[in-house]
């Protein structure tokens, strides 16, 4: 833990790491040297926590394979962390960040004394991993550079994120049954009615190095036509919502959003 006082102690902001990445965990610190404000190290699960159910052969067929150790090790951390979160009063929201992020501390500093509940804003990227589809909701944001998205796609990754205790209440609630990686999970608006909302451009960077869950998790498993079968209303469903979001109609929620900041902006 660190020594210097919170910036806002409203604000909690947590690290997860493997209690066991002494190396990460170093590299992360020397990062931070010069945050400025308190940070926590958490220490990361290892597999699926008890809170949680997992149908190994049903995510198999819906995602063309099961998910890692790894992967459901980072879920459960996570989920973790909004169980935490929804539990204590002496916060109203948590930056979430991953030990192989490198983190802008003065943008942190300033950024966590914005209530973002205040501002309708229950959930907010700080990085993203891809170019997925996005759409404006209103420039500039905190600062003349910066400025408010809404992803409509899966711009995947939790290497870095800020959530309020009621975005994490919606995601522990929709997610105990885990059906998909927890980024997957966290992107798909329509499973949770969490807004996927991010900051651009992004405070924080991934630094290059081995992943500690594995890239065996890209590598699909073969199925038979049966479950092929199986998995394909779930898909059509999915890519069909997605497609709605970033090709329909705006929706209320980022209507009623737009107009809340632009009135808190006058």
């Amino acid at each position: 833990m660190t020594e210097a006082p919170n910036v806002s102690p409203r604000t909690k902001v947590w690290v997860i790491s493997l209690s066991s990445a002494q190396t990460r965990r170093e590299a992360f610190a020397e990062t931070a040297k010069e945050a400025g404000m308190a940070w926590d190290f958490y220490d990361a699960c290892n597999g699926i926590g008890p809170e949680l159910a997992y149908d190994n052969q049903q995510v198999k067929i819906v995602n063309n394979r099961p998910l890692q150790k790894g992967e459901l090790g980072c879920y459960s951390s996570h989920y973790q962390l909004w169980t935490w979160l929804e539990n204590n009063t002496d916060y109203d929201q948590m930056v979430v960040i991953e030990d192989d992020v490198v983190m802008d501390w003065i943008f942190l500093s300033e950024f966590c004394k914005i209530n973002l509940k205040s501002k309708g804003i229950d959930y907010l990227r700080l990085f993203a991993k891809m170019p997925s589809p996005w759409k404006f909701v209103i420039s500039p944001f905190f600062d003349k550079y910066r400025h408010l998205i809404q992803f409509t796609g899966y711009p995947l990754g939790t290497q870095a994120y800020v959530v309020t205790r009621e975005g994490a209440r919606k995601f522990r609630e929709n997610g105990q049954n885990i059906t998909a990686a927890v980024d997957v999970y966290m992107d798909r608006t329509w499973e949770h009615g969490v807004m996927n909302l991010a900051i651009f451009p992004f405070p924080a960077y991934e630094r290059y190095q081995p992943s500690s869950i594995g890239e065996s998790r890209f590598n699909a498993d073969a199925r038979s036509a049966a479950d092929a079968l199986r998995s394909l209303l779930p898909k059509i469903k999915r890519r069909l919502s997605s497609a709605w979001l970033t090709h329909g109609f705006e929706s209320a929620q980022v209507r009623q959003l737009r107009r809340r900041l632009n009135e808190k902006s006058k």
